[in-house]
């Protein structure tokens, strides 16, 4: 029997660590993703390949999924309410107080008529006793804390996952801004690049008119003007795609100093009519504050529990040795039954109740204005979309109308039927509709992916 704890630990401590999830051996790491294709000192990104790698690797989304875990673990331990609860325990004690010498002389099962001698009881001198002891204490009934308890934490999980869903389609929505933004400064860089050719063009041609004796001095120095305002532009528009990539490698967790470019650079878009397949309702943040407000309702009920009688169960039974550690040389049972009401606790439990209670309603307001808002949201994000379709249609027809006043005012102004002014006026504006074309794709593209995430879905082609 010396080794009874030792048994039972030795049955039980496996078991015990398969459920705590605690593992044999430490796992691999993830391998790392391709993001793109890589061409001199340029990573060159798809936008399919910027979301993917963003919903694998980005830190915030994984710091969610480790909360998710979480409040499964929570949920898991809920179950407490309802399973018994072992402990195994292993003591040694020693003692010259002439209460606790007698009483372990009493566990051992050694007193003997000799132990009366008034002298030894008052002075028994040091005594050693070694308790090996398996306690199980097991719940019966506590106000439904443990069924209520075990709801709201099963619900906080689902919340928690709802959470990390949303997560997930809101790291995806920043994925698809980064890398459309990423796409708008790229094709800005392209749109301005063309324009300062064409304004060196224009540059040179004044500068021969004006050798000439065509044109005066004025025509070329607006020329000038006009060439190097567009330079100004584009370093502009490059800061701004080194930035978008930075933003990129910030959402992906790329740890790189190659420069970060799209692989896709003014594209069409073709106008989609969304037709919602989804309800706002369905969304998963919306489900999470659903989870949240049934979550408080269990908590109110849980309170509540506190308020009524416990009933409970505790069995035990120990080993006792004088002279050995884990010894057994006697032992004794207990079985106990316990009803506990604890009615006046200062007005805790009575605070605590009111203060459950407020919650619930307060997580009941949230849902209700959470659902209001999505609706709202699901609203502004079609209209939005609508508008940008209908810029992307005028921004067409502004491009081919400022394209050919382009090409009759430049053989204008060789023929010396327009002026300069006339020219670069109009240059400006070819380049502002150009430009208006390439923020009109970038609004539509990021206006549709707003809808889907807004609780929208499907598309049917025109």
């Amino acid at each position: 029997m010396k080794s009874m704890a030792a048994r039972l630990g030795s049955l039980l401590l496996p078991a015990l660590l398969a459920l705590a999830g605690v593992p044999g051996s430490a796992g691999a790491g993830t391998s790392l993703i391709d993001l793109g294709a890589v061409r001199g000192d340029t990573l060159y990104v798809s936008r399919d390949q910027v979301v993917r790698a963003t919903l694998a690797d980005n830190e915030m989304l994984a710091a969610s999924g480790a909360m998710t875990d979480a409040a499964r673990a929570e949920a898991l331990g809920a179950w407490r309410g309802f399973l018994p609860r072992l402990t195994l325990g292993a003591y040694r004690i020693r003692s010259d107080d002439p209460l606790y010498s007698f009483g372990f002389k009493l566990n051992q099962r050694i007193v003997t008529g000799a132990d009366f001698n008034p002298a030894l009881l008052n002075d028994p001198g040091v005594a050693e006793n070694n308790i090996t002891q398996a306690r199980a204490l097991m719940p019966l009934f506590n106000g439904g804390m443990a069924l209520y308890g075990k709801r709201a934490a099963d619900a906080a999980a689902r919340a928690a996952v709802a959470d990390h869903e949303r997560a997930g389609e809101t790291v995806e929505y920043q994925a698809i801004q980064a890398y459309e933004g990423l796409v708008l400064a790229r094709a800005w860089v392209e749109v301005l690049k063309t324009a300062l050719a064409s304004a060196e063009g224009h540059v040179r041609q004044a500068q021969a008119m004006f050798d000439a004796e065509m044109v005066t001095e004025a025509d070329l120095l607006q020329a000038r003007v006009h060439r190097d305002a567009l330079a100004q532009r584009l370093i502009e528009m490059r800061n701004m795609q080194a930035v978008a990539g930075e933003n990129i490698k910030l959402l992906t967790a790329l740890r790189t100093d190659l420069v970060v470019a799209p692989a896709e650079v003014g594209q069409a878009v073709d106008l989609l009519p969304l037709v919602p397949t989804g309800s706002p309702a369905d969304r998963a943040d919306i489900r999470a504050h659903r989870e949240r407000s049934a979550a408080a309702g269990g908590m109110a009920k849980m309170a509540r529990g506190r308020l009524l009688p416990h009933l409970n169960l505790s069995a035990e039974k120990n080993w006792f040795s004088r002279d050995e550690f884990l010894g057994d040389d006697a032992d004794s049972w207990t079985v106990g039954i316990y009803a506990t009401w604890d009615v006046f606790s200062g007005l805790e439990n009575i605070g605590g109740l009111r203060k459950a209670n407020a919650e619930r309603r307060a997580a009941e307001h949230m849902l209700d204005f959470a659902e209001r808002r999505a609706a709202v949201e699901l609203i502004q994000a079609r209209l939005t979309l609508e508008a940008d379709a209908e810029k992307v249609r005028v921004a067409r027809g502004a491009v081919d109308a400022a394209r050919e006043g382009l090409r009759i005012v430049t053989n204008q102004y060789r023929e010396g039927l327009a002026s300069m002014v006339d020219l670069l006026d109009v240059q400006a504006a070819a380049t502002m509709a150009e430009g208006n074309l390439v923020r009109a794709r970038h609004d539509y593209r990021v206006s549709l992916a707003g809808l889907r995430y807004a609780g929208a879905a499907g598309a049917a082609e025109e």
